[in-house]
């Protein structure tokens, strides 16, 4: 072996250990961060805010740049683990690998009160869900992509909402809800889950929840208004109202039972699913009245006739005039 020879192999034999050594450099780069980090990249971040939003080092940049991340950066929501491997980042980061986000929907009373939430904890920025498709959403904690849009969004509800009603529910609980005919509109999921939605702002006390679906159901049976205190809020369009007045009854609202009989013509809040279940499982009782106790302890007392329940009813206001709620 000649002199150029040996030369040409010591060089080679040098390159193969530098390149195995940058491999395992890079093989052994990891992220800084000692707790789980999580970064929200919108549509059209650039790669230089993605470094900066990572504080990203020469070898991320160097491996991204051999990736192509350089040159697109998916939009999502990433969780970046503790000292997360560097190439193992750029590779999940590349190919779009999201982690989802815990959405949690509560009671929300309007759609554009659920519209602003999704707005802000959500990518898009365009939700723009409407009142006839209000009743769609249950209450509950989902797992979605950040990236979710509002048609994608819509569609999940729904297939949640169906899911609901045939499995959760099921044949037995949807044949209660036809034989309870709560109006003509032939609709008896939407019907329940208004009537649901008034019983849910009625009281948190899911045990009294099937009696006051059953005072409801018994009105309704009667021709009778609901002369549900909520609706009322709801049609004058402040919720904090500690007291109903003459003013707020006179309020001229599809929304307003005391104006209207029958059921308003959509939900006033997302009712939780106790509350579904208690129209779906009322009681059956002979009650036509009742009103919050005046032990104001968020209970309520029931009445079959008026009579009882005007003397129930003058209890509660002397309880309120003692606290000086107005």
């Amino acid at each position: 072996m000649n002199r150029k020879t040996k030369i040409i192999l010591i060089i080679l034999g040098i390159l193969v250990v530098l390149c195995a050594l940058g491999a395992i450099v890079l093989l052994k780069s990891s992220t800084p961060n000692a707790e789980p980090r999580r970064i929200n990249l919108p549509e059209y971040t650039s790669f230089e805010a993605l470094c900066d939003s990572l504080d990203a080092s020469a070898t991320f940049r160097f491996m991204a740049n051999i990736l192509g991340l350089d040159e697109r950066v998916r939009p999502g929501s990433y969780i970046v683990d503790p000292h997360m491997n560097e190439l193992s980042l750029v590779r999940k980061l590349r190919n779009g690998q999201q982690d989802p986000i815990r959405l949690t929907i509560g009671k929300f009373r309007t759609p554009q009160q659920l519209n602003e939430y999704l707005n802000n904890k959500l990518m898009h920025k365009d939700f723009n869900i409407q009142l006839d498709s209000f009743h769609l959403i249950l209450p509950d904690t989902y797992e979605v992509y950040w990236t979710i849009n509002p048609e994608q969004f819509m569609q999940r509800m729904e297939d949640e909402y169906n899911r609901f009603w045939t499995t959760e529910v099921g044949p037995q609980g949807e044949l209660r809800c036809d034989l309870l005919e709560l109006s003509d509109n032939g609709n008896a999921r939407l019907e329940t889950m208004i009537l649901a939605s008034i019983v849910d702002e009625e009281t948190n006390n899911n045990t009294e929840k099937p009696l006051i679906a059953s005072v409801y159901i018994n009105r309704l049976e009667r021709g009778m208004p609901l002369q549900a205190d909520p609706t009322v809020k709801y049609a004058v369009g402040d919720f904090t109202l500690k007291r109903i007045l003459n003013k707020h009854l006179s309020v001229e609202s599809p929304f307003n039972t005391y104006l209207h009989t029958g059921l308003p013509p959509a939900p006033i809040c997302l009712p939780s699913k106790a509350s579904i279940d208690a129209v779906i499982n009322a009681k059956e009782t002979n009650y036509l009245y009742f009103c919050a106790s005046d032990k104001m302890d968020g209970t309520h007392r029931f009445a079959a006739t008026l009579a009882e329940h005007n003397r129930n009813a003058a209890a509660f206001h002397s309880a309120l005039n003692k606290r000086g709620i107005k």
